[in-house]
């Protein structure tokens, strides 16, 4: 009996750890779609112009409602991305309060994804392409794909997501121009 326990234990210790890591990745890809699909069409002025919204292939900034225990009803400013630590890179949330006219100072830095795992975005606009940047634009994407790759470029995890708000109400009521995919049927 002690030699088939001294076998299984180290196996289904190992499995119970997969399965830990797995949850994880889970875990953080449901806070970072939360998070990312929360944007808010916000400027950082009262002039006309782009939304505060900076998407990278490592990282993504953007505005949403304040979330959190005593967060209240107001905007604070969200990273998620990379940051260089002594173990490698970690994929890390931070917040900053909401001020029209300056940007806050990050804080409260929350693990998301350790090394050796990395997280990749890509945008995507009404025309359906993804681009691994979004920024200037005067609407939101209307999606967000994120996929999880260890440091060696091996896949763990893709997740894709359409964002709630992406435009300003002034801008969502005008008629867009149809897709170039659209057709036209003759009436």
């Amino acid at each position: 009996m002690t030699a088939i326990a001294g076998q299984w234990l180290p196996n289904w210790r190992h499995g119970f750890i997969a399965l830990q890591a797995t949850d994880l990745v889970g875990l953080a890809l449901d806070r970072i779609v939360e998070d990312v699909s929360s944007a808010e069409y916000a400027r950082m002025d009262a002039d006309p112009g782009a939304p505060l919204f900076h998407g990278e292939a490592r990282a993504v900034t953007f505005v949403r409602q304040a979330i959190g225990p005593f967060a209240g009803p107001r905007l604070e400013i969200v990273r998620i991305g990379e940051v260089k630590t002594q173990a490698g890179i970690k994929v890390e949330r931070t917040h900053a309060s909401f001020a029209p006219g300056s940007l806050g100072a990050f804080r409260d830095p929350a693990t998301l994804l350790q090394p050796p795992l990395c997280l990749v975005f890509a945008y995507a606009g009404a025309d359906r392409q993804w681009r691994p940047q979004w920024e200037g634009a005067a609407r939101l994407p209307y999606a967000v794909r994120l996929t999880v790759r260890t440091e060696s470029g091996a896949f763990v995890a893709s997740t894709a997501f359409a964002l709630k708000v992406t435009a300003a109400p002034e801008i969502a009521a005008q008629p867009q121009a149809q897709p170039p995919h659209a057709t036209e049927t003759p009436q």
